[in-house]
């Protein structure tokens, strides 16, 4: 089944690891008997290596695979595949499933009874995994908290005799599984998605599975896969949360609702269904009120590019954009600008598709399409409400374009949002929506261009050694890497991604008198760059450079959003 247990090799990766000697090592080895379990207690013990080092160590001089059991990670489906009472009697852990073979995590790999119980008990060949003790007694845990909870439920759902197209339909689920079942069920996926800081819940269909999926931190990943008879009754739920329409399936529908509003901010999670082939796909946005900063100066922006863009929505009257992909905090950033903006001596007015966040001192005006109110016409009712600051939350036709125009061309501020790949390319938008130049010009005061990257994980951080191609791709010298940059490999503070968190990256176009009137003339791009270069603007990639000097964000992360020319 395995190698042999490899001591000198062992030793020899611990110390690579550590830094230790690797005669001391193998002295204290012979100390414990040879016994490698009794030897990694020492040397924890005696802060001469880590749970993780001797483990994971062990593993590679066996050739075997070391997990680090995040509870994220593992699967519940394959976690009850062996009992919980024999789980816990041989502390063993079952992660994977694949081909008749059930790969099971031991903290001793050469426990050759336990392997041969677990065979018999799941009637299943057995492949053999390596983990730290910590975390199979972690993972022990958790699957002792699913046997009597949520993930119990799911076990004997599959477990079940009952016609599982049945079990679609919302009566027979109460029968087979409880009245709460199901509010179980969307309370236990919700909870997750808020304790893993994600910023989406998507709900999807698909042939033979339901499967959960959330977005952290930029990144897609599996939640859970449920079976699909659990599908309809889910969304059936979150649609009474969010007043939606419950039995209509075959166009999308959008709603809302809150989680633990008795809190102050509360939670908001704003639901859309698309239908698809295998049923309805949902998605979720989370919105945590309370983690939302609202402060310029603490968004993260340059120096030189905030004061750029203050001098933007400071004037009295124009058009300041912010620009990005969908979920780049386009309107945080905006509503950093309004606070700065609210004071009792000026009226400000919103129009969104959903309002974002509450500002009070401010009158907000939601979009909606039954009662014909588009942003355009809602716009054209603001203007007759004597505003001198206008939020229109995002710019989507030639309607609402000219609207904004005008009203920044008759004495009001208007901040809006745009969908470019940077903030030059504003300009061209606006005048392929119909903006007639000679009117853009003399409106436009500034745009601000914003991407999120994930920021490298300071628990496992380390120099970077990037290539010279990326050097070269990120506009340094190929073979002169600066100083400060970093990556790293992964730990479980980062559940092995080495990113945690995100921040953004920044570029700003002011808009001065020169560049008013090369717009106003429709001059070629080339001339309206040389333009704002003089200006001070500055290119993403600039930003981003400065960023990943500081070791905040890797070069490869960077080069994902930006480019040097």
């Amino acid at each position: 089944m395995m190698a042999a247990s490899g001591t000198d090799e062992i030793v020899e990766i611990l110390a690579r690891k550590t830094g230790g000697e690797e005669q001391a090592l193998s002295d204290l080895l012979l100390e414990a008997r040879g016994k490698e379990t009794r030897w990694f207690a020492t040397l924890i013990e005696r802060d001469l290596a880590t749970e993780v080092d001797c483990y994971s160590s062990w593993a590679e001089a066996l050739g075997l695979e070391f997990y680090r059991l995040d509870e994220r990670k593992l699967d519940p489906t394959t976690l009850h595949r062996i009992p919980l009472d024999v789980a816990k009697r041989h502390r063993a852990v079952a992660v994977d499933d694949d081909d008749g073979i059930l790969t099971v995590v031991l903290e001793d790999p050469f426990d050759l009874l336990t392997v041969d119980a677990i065979q018999e008990v799941v009637n299943s060949s057995v492949q053999v995994g390596i983990s730290t003790p910590t975390a199979i007694d972690r993972a022990l845990r958790r699957q002792e908290r699913g046997t009597t909870g949520i993930e119990g439920l799911i076990a004997s759902f599959r477990g079940s005799d009952a016609d599982q197209e049945l079990l679609a339909d919302a009566e027979k689920l109460q029968e087979v599984a409880g009245d709460n079942a199901v509010v179980q069920l969307v309370d236990y996926i919700t909870e997750d998605a808020l304790r893993s800081g994600a910023s989406d819940i998507h709900l999807e269909p698909q042939r033979d599975s339901f499967r959960v999926r959330l977005r952290v931190d930029g990144d897609l990943e599996l939640l859970h896969s449920f079976p699909l008879f659990l599908h309809r009754p889910v969304v059936s739920r979150l649609k009474v949360l969010a007043n939606m329409d419950i039995g209509e399936s075959r166009k999308p529908q959008d709603g809302r609702f809150m989680l633990n509003e008795d809190e102050e901010g509360g939670v908001e999670l704003r639901v859309s269904t698309l239908p698809s082939i295998f049923g309805e796909k949902m998605v979720m946005r989370v919105l945590d009120k309370k983690s939302v900063c609202l402060e310029l100066e603490k968004l993260g922006i340059a120096r030189h590019n905030l004061n750029l863009f203050r001098s933007g929505f400071k004037r009295p009257n124009g058009l300041v954009l912010v620009t990005g992909p969908t979920g780049s905090g386009k309107t945080t950033t905006l509503y950093a600008a309004l606070r700065e903006l609210n004071a009792a001596s000026r009226n400000l007015v919103t129009v969104e598709d959903p309002v974002e966040y509450d500002l009070p001192g401010t009158t907000q005006v939601q979009v909606d399409a039954k009662a014909d109110r588009t942003f355009a016409n809602a716009l054209r009712s603001i203007l007759r409400q004597d505003p001198d600051v206008v939020m229109v939350g995002e710019i989507r036709d030639a309607e609402t374009a000219a609207i904004a125009i005008q009203a920044a061309l008759t004495g009001h501020m208007v901040l809006s949002t745009l969908h470019t790949n940077d903030a030059p390319g504003a300009i061209f938008r606006l005048i392929d929506m119909g903006v007639e130049p000679y009117l853009l010009g003399p409106a436009l005061r500034a745009v601000l261009a914003q991407r999120l990257l994930p920021t490298i994980c300071d628990r496992c951080a380390s120099p970077a050694d990037p290539t010279p191609e990326i050097l070269q791709a990120c506009g340094f010298a190929a073979d002169k890497p600066p100083e400060g940059l970093r990556d790293a490999k992964g730990c479980n503070a980062c559940r092995d991604k080495g990113r945690s968190g995100r921040l953004a990256i920044h570029e700003v176009l002011p808009v001065d008198g020169t560049l008013s009137r090369l717009i106003s003339a429709g001059a070629p791009e080339a001339e309206l760059m040389d333009a704002a270069r003089l200006a001070g603007y500055q290119r993403l990639m600039e930003d981003g450079r400065s960023k990943a000097c500081e070791g905040r964000v890797a070069l490869e992360d960077l080069l994902a959003v930006a480019r040097a020319e």
